[in-house]
């Protein structure tokens, strides 16, 4: 199973973005450019997630983005489903395929791709942001303190 580029990117922006640990704001370009992100579709992922709750975006010169939790408070799960929507690893785990006449509950394979299904989302749910060792992938953070961004 793969999640989607811009599940991906989402949770890249996030780590950039957790990496600081609310000591400096992060703008849009210094996301992009630390996590290889293209601009113009970083704006995209970045609106999205402060519209999920995860980032809280501040304007002006000065702006940026600061997460809207506590980095302990978003798991993996979370910023994979605001993005992509439920995880299903197969078709015949989705519960509208029965509606729309897939054959849900005919599939040889359903019992074993709901155990991964569930197994996924055990998983993916117990990882949070707290748990990245940040200093070993972004050294040196030594950022100005954060305006807080209005709400």
């Amino acid at each position: 199973m793969k999640i989607s580029n811009k599940a991906d990117y989402a949770l890249h922006a996030l780590f950039y973005v957790a990496s600081l640990d609310g000591r400096k704001l992060a703008s849009i370009n210094e996301i992009a450019r630390a996590e290889g992100i293209p601009r113009e579709y970083l704006a995209k992922v970045l609106k999205a997630l402060v519209g999920q709750g995860f980032l809280k975006s501040a304007r002006g010169v000065a702006g940026g983005y600061q997460l809207a939790r506590a980095r302990k408070d978003i798991t993996f799960l979370q910023v994979i489903e605001a993005i992509d929507g439920p995880l299903e690893p197969a078709n015949c785990t989705i519960p509208e395929a029965k509606r729309s006449g897939h054959r849900k509950g005919r599939c040889p394979a359903f019992k074993q791709f709901d155990r991964i299904k569930r197994g996924l989302v055990r998983d993916l749910g117990a990882v949070n942001f707290g748990d990245i060792p940040y200093e070993k992938f972004y050294p040196g953070r030594n950022g100005r303190k954060a305006k807080a961004p209005k709400a």
